[in-house]
């Protein structure tokens, strides 16, 4: 499968995760979705994706823990982070180790889709 059209969410709330997927799968892509960093980094580990949606606090890591993770793996995806309580500080750090966006919940779907194209449209 081509990586080019593949999108991973992940979020350890199971509504976010659905609702985020559907969102993208009406938008034509193909997702896979995770309920935590360790499900997505094991995938990673055989797989490949255009980008990465994840929320930033989850139990056992963090989507910048995670994020960090990937680039530990030597996974160059895209990744948009979405928070239901951000911080001047959580934002800085995030776009400082090269998170592409930083969205808050409810995250709109005019700007999730614009964030996800530009990263697919990055992977082509």
């Amino acid at each position: 499968m081509s990586a080019a059209h593949h999108v991973c969410v992940v979020d350890d709330d199971q509504s976010v995760r659905l609702a985020l997927a559907s969102l993208l799968r009406s938008l034509g892509y193909e997702v896979e979705t995770f309920e935590s960093g360790n499900d997505l980094l094991r995938w990673l580990a055989h797989h490949r994706t255009a980008c990465v949606v994840s929320d930033l606090q989850m139990p056992g890591m963090s989507g910048l823990q995670m994020f960090e993770g990937m680039i530990d793996m030597g996974v160059d995806a895209p990744f948009v982070l979405v928070t239901a309580y951000p911080t001047a500080e959580a934002e800085a750090r995030a776009l400082s180790i090269g998170v592409r966006a930083f969205l808050t919940k409810p995250v709109s779907a005019q700007a999730l889709a614009m964030h996800v194209r530009q990263a697919v449209n990055r992977a082509d």
